[in-house]
């Protein structure tokens, strides 16, 4: 979206107190950002008249106006065609600068989607964290990776589509021996008879289950009519257990069995906020998804709801001509415009009063009650444990206070090469993983894991001014001799204060500073769980750094060997790509989708893969 509107958009930083600013902004159709003192993008909002809807922050007495407005230092805006281009980009922009003061999804990075790489010859259908707008059809996102998982099982038995990598030969495909699929490995294989089957998968993805049906038992009929008998067999097999799944889907209403709506439920606690999302296709639920939610508490449910809306639908899931809600969403307006735009059809959004839309939105209240009442009791229980091994670290090792703050370190290697650090942070017991850090050792020799730690904790330090509070306690994978020289440079650079420990991989002894004896904490314990834990935590991050970086050294080497790819082209596919594995199953048009790559250095690089 960001690349398509360039061309269209107007971009200002505006230098002088942000209340006379916004009396300078064009009244067009936008997107608006605020900036904090620390040039931190804080809040992203669209407007019909950005001049109008910015000025009216510093006119409101609402409390989300005034608490926005507190944080506000500098103004940005980008003008755009009309509010569905705006929507879109203020998507984009809360995506990429996950403001905090904006309602989003709780870590929406790792949500999977479902890919179908459509611009290939025959398509695949897998799983995928990452959009690229490669022509590919994304569904999306999904919860969890189990859920992604779980759907592509189910249309795998249903509909014969491909799961084989296109340059394996015949004699490799074990799908084609067992004639399972109608595979590309095929030599029988048409490929219009194939775009048929992912055609009807994605139909039955797209929610028209009753559609996809039919296609099938189609297409049964007539390999029946042409003497195809196998196929056809193949064909009542796939129909067989696609009514099997149906039977199986509740039914969540027996008064209309042809109602097909998305429904949409906020709720929260006293500690989270949760959107439960139902697909109800012909009166039976399709499926079920519940997402976290980061929000202010100035925050209303329209306002949740309405961020909520849109970044699913912008996500590719698809809507059928019904979305009912428990309130009607902000600019909902403006969401149906949007929608109705993208899928070339009416869409409506509704708040039902009665009947069996609303026993649907009742079913899913109910259930999205119980789930927090299910998190709240789990969190409550995390919280008392977590506190408990706080305290009984702090017994153990006889620290001043709780270990309320825990940095663990570990170095992480392979005979000396690629050498590599790693810090995570446990606040309260729990990890931090947006305090996690990565350390690239620059300076030590090879098999030198002190030297390298010092390095670690040398340029930690270096931090420790600009954070808002030390660490309780400092824990190091390690033996005596890594302790000491942790113990070392904290004294050195005038941090005596801070409590620090090192945990041996063998004994799992804890080293402390001035204690002779190693401390056994003990069997079963809360403290030495929790110790175990941080320290495991540790060990995993640094060993994924580690095989990341080897990875892209990997791809490097091959890429070595494609004329024309220099170190610039290596290092764009690599940032882009981050792996052998990605970079292999790129597609041509993914491959120019990176500017640095031109169409020649593509075919090249498809040329060595294959």
């Amino acid at each position: 979206m960001l690349n398509r509107l360039k061309k269209n958009t107007t971009s200002l930083k505006v230098n002088i107190s942000p209340k006379n600013s916004a009396k300078l902004l064009p009244k067009s159709p936008g997107v608006y950002i605020f900036s904090n003192r620390n040039k931190d993008v804080v809040y992203v909002g669209k407007a019909k008249d950005l001049r109008s809807r910015v000025s009216s922050y510093f006119n409101s007495k609402e409390i989300r106006a005034i608490r926005i407005k507190k944080e506000v230092s500098s103004i940005d805006f980008i003008v755009v065609e009309n509010e569905e281009d705006a929507l879109i980009l203020e998507n984009d922009l809360i995506k990429k600068n996950k403001p905090r003061l904006n309602v989003r999804l709780k870590d929406d990075k790792s949500f999977p989607f479902i890919k179908i790489n459509t611009n290939e010859n025959f398509p695949q259908f897998f799983m995928t964290r990452n959009q690229i707008k490669d022509g590919s059809i994304y569904f999306g996102p999904y919860s969890s990776a189990s859920n992604v998982r779980k759907t592509l099982g189910l249309i795998n038995k249903i509909f014969p589509y491909t799961s084989c990598e296109e340059s394996l030969p015949i004699k490799l495909c074990l799908e084609f021996h067992i004639n399972r699929k109608k595979t590309k490995c095929s030599s029988e294989s048409n490929k219009k008879e194939y775009a048929k089957i992912v055609d009807q998968a994605i139909s039955f993805l797209e929610g028209n289950t009753k559609n996809a049906l039919s296609q099938l038992k189609k297409s049964m009929w007539d390999a029946s009519a042409f003497q195809r008998y196998e196929k056809a067999a193949s064909i009542r097999d796939s129909i067989s257990a696609a009514e099997s799944l149906f039977e199986k889907q509740s039914v969540i209403t027996s008064k209309i069995t042809n109602i097909s709506v998305d429904a949409f439920v906020v709720g929260s606690n006293n500690i989270e906020t949760w959107i439960d999302v139902m697909q109800v296709r012909e009166g039976k639920l399709s499926s079920r998804d519940h997402f976290q939610m980061e929000v202010q508490d100035f925050h209303n449910n329209k306002q949740i709801l309405s961020s909520f809306i849109q970044s699913y639908y912008l996500g590719n899931n698809h809507p059928p001509k019904e979305v009912i809600v428990t309130e009607m969403p902000d600019d909902d307006d403006i969401i149906k415009k949007f929608l109705e735009a993208k899928y070339q059809r009416k869409i409506s959004i509704n708040k039902p009063q009665k009947g069996s839309k609303m026993e649907i939105l009742s079913f899913l209240s109910n259930n999205l009650t119980k789930w927090l009442e299910y998190r709240e009791g789990r969190i409550n229980s995390n919280d008392k444990i977590s506190d408990l091994s706080l305290i009984d670290i702090q017994k153990q090792l006889s620290l001043e206070s709780k270990p309320l703050i825990i940095e663990c370190y570990d170095i992480s290697h392979v005979q000396g090469t690629n050498v590599v650090g790693s810090m995570v942070v446990f606040k309260n017991g729990k990890p931090d993983k947006s305090k996690y850090r990565k350390f690239e050792i620059k300076t030590s020799q090879k098999n030198d894991d002190y030297a390298a730690l010092r390095e670690v904790i040398t340029r930690r330090i270096k931090r420790f001014k600009d954070s808002d509070s030390l660490p309780n306690l400092m824990l190091i994978d390690g033996g005596k001799g890594q302790l000491s020289v942790t113990h070392e440079v904290l004294i050195s650079n005038g941090y005596k204060e801070i409590e620090i420990a090192s945990i041996a991989k063998q004994k799992e002894e804890i080293f402390m500073p001035n204690i002779f004896e190693s401390v056994a904490l003990e069997n079963g314990s809360y403290g030495k769980h929790l110790i175990q834990r941080v320290r495991d935590e540790a060990h995993r991050f640094a060993i994924t750094y580690h095989r990341n970086k080897r990875s892209k050294k990997m791809i490097s080497s091959e890429l070595d060997a494609v004329l024309g790819i220099g170190p610039k082209k290596k290092k764009a596919l690599i940032n882009f790509f981050g792996s052998v594995k990605n970079i292999r199953n790129a597609s041509y048009k993914e491959l120019i989708q990176i500017k640095e790559i031109n169409k020649k250095d593509a075919e090249k690089i498809k040329d060595l893969i294959n």
